[in-house]
């Protein structure tokens, strides 16, 4: 739905806040409704249904969004995060919302979306008006109707009354933004000791026993997967029929079943010289801009290259050298520049054009008329999509004569070579291995690795857009790593470990004799006490690898007292451990606030009308009265 397009910068935490508010009436304690007929209904709200229609778009949008937004996400982990529930949520929200305004009588007038649609930009055109074309075009695109798409609108316009209404008593404390301000930017001075563990090194030692015990509770680090060698056929239908054996008139019939393959819409090749001007350019740079235009055509008239004006002329980013656009189809760029370029013949330049952008000279260098290109130019393509075609025919007859072969145990490369295929071998691979190698699915790898040494596998694996046939030549079995073959990296991993404590135990007995409040110079020194760059809120002691605990208690401990603990810390010297203190507390700077004052403070403003919100959404929810009728559908149950 509308929520989540216009959420859509937000992280999906964000997005599913309100949800949670009212996830556990719609969810607890909540009947099964089998015996009406609700087939088509998934909750009512206070008696007003929810149909699965409209909580079907509404989880396609979401998941849409979702698994764009999030490179890696899976449908199924969206299930099992119960994404149809926030998304029921999110509906029984709106619903409430919408009674509530019902009730109180307030509504959208037909002027007042009138004005909003025309407002949208995707439905203006380039003079900034409303454009019934685009607005039909736009609408085809998302898959909606007019009537579909104005009711939604309708809805969301009507909440956003019902938020102002509601939000409207919010009050906000004049100087919370100051105060918020000088918290987040708060800055401290620190002093530390560091004791690197480097300084313990050559007095820690390792014995043989000490490494054995270490390798025997941590064999499984030292783990050796199990692995095969596989002999394999890659069967793809490119391979079967090659296109250099496909004859002109099988060819032919192929692109002539296959015409709209090479359609090729109607196209040029522009150049242009732009002098920029914003659509609401006021009528002095109006004046300006077709100035610089018709001294860049004085330019092209006295004899110079379009070229050379082009690259004087054009801003940074308005074209490529020369002012070259490369080809352009309909639909590609603006109508104005659209329509000026098609109607220009090869060679010539047209008069100026306005768009949204300024004013333009477009040079047309070819153009080429829309429609099937001929089979004389296409024919190498022509003779791909057959073989391809063919070859897709004879596919699962060669995999078959393969496999039986396969397990016949005849020799893979004689039976590869019948079908003008190559037969290999994989060398020892484990089960990643062998799906990055050989491209086969998880249980693929696990098939071969199931398979005994010098047995085949009885069908065809996937791989990609290959299909494998194996053969296993060997197998290792899984092992672990000898201890004397890693004992060298365990003595070196136990020795570090051992300088760390003795360094943690060395910087916590210089801590307990140290005394709160400044130290004089002569001890400081002895001490080897440093002075850190100073630290901000969220940042971390410079030099030194990022410690969440020990950026917090710099920033709550009290200042000029030594933190009452020691620190494992990372820095320019390796590991070792810290000792420090807040020297002082720096306040933020005051012009700093300035610049961020409003942004501040209207963010401030805008949680108290969301908190305010969230407990007008709450109380709603408190008196409904929601009955979720179809949870399978909900939770994607059988789906």
């Amino acid at each position: 739905m509308l929520e989540y397009i216009r959420t859509s910068a937000q992280s999906f935490g964000v997005k599913v806040a309100f949800g949670v508010i009212i996830l556990v009436f719609v969810f607890w304690g909540v009947g099964n409704f089998n015996d009406r007929d609700y087939s088509n209904v998934v909750a009512m709200v206070n008696g007003q249904p929810i149909l699965a229609q409209e909580f079907e778009r509404a989880y396609r949008n979401a998941e849409e969004y979702l698994l764009r937004t999030n490179p890696g996400l899976t449908r199924e982990q969206l299930i099992r995060d119960h994404l149809g529930r926030t998304v029921l949520n999110d509906l029984i929200r709106q619903t409430l919302v919408l009674q509530e305004a019902e009730r109180a009588g307030i509504t959208v007038t037909p002027v007042e979306l009138r004005q909003a649609v025309g407002k949208m930009r995707a439905f203006q055109d380039d003079k900034g008006r409303f454009d019934p074309d685009a607005y039909t075009r736009v609408l085809a695109a998302q898959r909606k109707s007019p009537a579909q798409y104005e009711k939604e609108l309708a809805d969301e316009l009507l909440a956003g009354k019902i938020y102002a209404l509601v939000t409207a008593p919010a009050w906000t404390d004049p100087d919370e933004a100051r105060h918020r301000y000088d918290f987040l930017r708060e800055r401290r001075s620190v002093d530390y000791i560091f004791v690197p563990a480097s300084r313990f090194a050559d007095k820690v030692q390792v014995t043989d026993a000490e490494a054995q015990a270490w390798y025997d509770g941590h064999k499984a680090d030292f783990a050796i997967p199990a692995q095969v060698n596989v002999a394999y056929v890659a069967v793809r239908p490119e391979e079967l029929v090659k296109p250099e054996t496909i004859s002109e008139a099988d060819a032919r019939a192929w692109y002539e079943a296959n015409r709209s393959h090479f359609e090729q819409p109607e196209q040029v090749r522009a150049a242009h010289i732009l002098v920029p001007l914003p659509a609401d350019a006021d009528a002095a740079a109006e004046e300006a801009a077709r100035g610089a235009l018709a001294a860049a055509q004085a330019r092209l008239k006295a004899g110079e290259t379009f070229a050379k004006v082009a690259d004087a002329v054009n801003p940074e980013g308005a074209a490529g050298p020369g002012g070259e656009l490369g080809w352009i189809t309909r639909g590609k760029t603006v109508p104005a520049f659209e329509e000026a370029a098609f109607a220009l013949e090869p060679g010539t330049i047209s008069e100026p054009v306005r768009s949204p952008f300024g004013y333009h000279l477009i040079l047309v260098e070819e153009k080429t008329p829309g429609g099937v290109q001929d089979f004389e130019k296409v024919i190498a393509e022509a003779r791909k999509g057959a073989a391809f075609e063919q070859g897709s025919d004879k596919l699962h007859e060669a995999l078959d004569s393969l496999i039986e072969d396969n397990i016949l145990n005849k020799p893979l490369a004689e039976s590869a070579e019948r079908h003008g295929l190559k037969a290999a071998e994989s060398g020892f691979l484990d089960r990643e291995g062998l799906m990055e190698k050989l491209g086969v699915k998880p249980e693929g790898a696990e098939a071969l690795l199931a398979a005994g040494a010098g047995l085949p596998v009885d069908s065809a694996l996937e791989a990609g857009d290959s299909y494998l046939v194996a053969r296993v030549l060997a197998t290792e079995p899984p092992s672990t790593k000898p201890f004397a073959e890693v004992k060298e990296g365990i003595v070196k991993r136990l020795s570090a470990e051992k300088a760390l404590a003795d360094a943690l135990a060395s910087a916590q007995a210089t801590l307990a004799g140290l005394k709160n409040g400044p130290l004089a110079e002569a001890e400081a020194k002895k001490l080897g006490v440093r002075v850190a760059p100073v630290v901000e809120r969220g940042g971390s002691l410079a030099d030194f690898a990022q410690d969440p605990a020990l950026t917090a208690a710099i920033f709550t401990d009290k200042p000029g007292d030594w933190l009452t603990r020691v620190y494992s810390v990372t820095g320019p010297e390796g590991p070792g451990a810290l000792i420090c203190r807040v020297a002082k507390v720096l306040p933020p700077d005051d012009a700093g606030f300035e610049s961020v004052a409003e942004a501040l403070a209207e963010g401030v403003k805008r949680e108290r009308e969301d908190a305010v919100y969230a407990i007008f959404i709450q109380s709603l929810a408190d008196k409904a009265k929601v009955e979720v009728v179809n949870s399978n559908l909900v939770d994607r149950v059988n789906m």
